[in-house]
């Protein structure tokens, strides 16, 4: 069993394997310099994916910029590729660290939500493994929130830098079933599509931060955003809920987010901190991935449109991925009509689900 509390102004995680093997550690808890009532404490959730570089590099840069915070925080990361020694690397490296090791591996929204089910802390960072985090983010994102001017914002992310240092758009409207159908259709990946969609971008979307398109050089309300790095309020998690667990990794933030919207709650692009993501490294992005991110697409539509609308959506949905499926059969394209395949099937099965509801 786990327990967790706060001792003067101290985090304490127990973690008792057996009755007689108790283990108290101490060691996280960065120094205080108020009283201890008043102490801002964050958790940060991380996840390793299949290159467990990646997780040391993100939690080495995370203990950097922590040094000498003046808040509680702890680190909790999750193993989710069973059979490694991985767990055993982190408890080495890094004092106090909580890892969880799953059994079998989970998705983006199962793992983060055991850690908000559990967290005692005021804000918990939900990050993917593949991120550096730059010095003062954690810092300039906990002052923001922190603000009398922002006790209605849920969910913060900063800037996502790629590699390089170029900006990696990360900002979105929610999405319309056109849309979505344009992104499964296979014509938005094609270079021609995606500069005539940046082109009519910023005519079509004036809103700042209702597109990718955009500077990200001011720090603005949106629809949505990229879940590689979020600081979330558990005030406002503890009110709406947490993520549906619908698939291994897909739409879940959007449905999240929309949900934090409609009880009057804001999500806010931060341009004032950043951080490095690799960027899709640590989730293959390749059409094995497909029917997973159509799994949490269906569900956002089934949660926020009539049924006709979706009955309608899916039979697009079907006949597309029909017609996809007879090109890569005829192309010899075996992971293709495989992805197309069991697309077929997710979106088969949320129309049962829409029909039983």
């Amino acid at each position: 069993m786990k327990s967790r509390s706060w001792r003067q102004g101290i985090r304490i995680e127990i973690e008792v394997i057996e009755e007689e093997d108790d283990r108290i550690d101490r060691t996280c808890i960065s120094p205080l310099t108020r009283g201890h009532l008043d102490v801002i404490s964050i958790e940060f959730s991380v996840v390793s994916g299949s290159n467990e570089d990646l997780i040391i590099a993100c939690i080495d840069s995370l203990y950097d910029t922590l040094s000498g915070a003046s808040y509680r925080w702890s680190v909790t990361a999750t193993c989710n590729a069973p059979g490694t020694d991985l767990h055993h690397r982190l408890e080495q490296r890094f004092a106090g660290i909580r890892v969880i090791r799953n059994e079998t591996p989970r998705g983006f929204a199962a793992n983060h939500n055991t850690v908000l089910r559990d967290s005692i802390a005021d804000y918990v960072w939900l990050l993917n493994d593949d991120l550096v985090f730059h010095a003062d983010t954690v810092r300039r994102v906990t002052e923001f929130m922190e603000s009398p001017e922002n006790p209605r914002v849920a969910v913060v992310s900063p800037r996502l830098l790629n590699t390089d240092g170029s900006l990696q758009p990360s900002t979105y409207s929610f999405p319309s079933m056109p849309q979505t159908l344009l992104a499964h259709s296979g014509i938005r990946e094609h270079p021609v599509t995606d500069r005539l969609v940046g082109a009519l971008a910023p005519i079509l979307r004036r809103r700042t931060g209702s597109s990718r398109y955009w500077d990200h050089d001011k720090t603005v309300e949106v629809d949505t955003l990229r879940g590689a790095c979020v600081a979330v309020r558990m005030k406002a998690v503890r009110e709406v809920g947490q993520m549906a667990e619908v698939a291994l990794v897909g739409a879940e933030e959007i449905e999240w987010h929309r949900r934090f919207k409609a009880a009057g709650w804001k999500v806010v692009f931060f341009a004032d901190a950043s951080v490095t993501h690799h960027g899709s490294q640590s989730v293959d992005h390749s059409s094995h991935h497909q029917p997973e991110y159509l799994k949490g697409t269906l569900h956002y539509y089934r949660g926020g449109t009539s049924r006709m609308s979706y009955l309608l959506f899916s039979g697009a949905l079907l006949a597309m991925f029909g017609a996809r499926l007879g090109i890569a059969r005829l192309k010899g394209d075996s992971a293709s009509a495989e992805a197309s395949r069991r697309c077929i099937e997710v979106t088969r099965e949320g129309l049962r689900s829409a029909k039983q509801a």
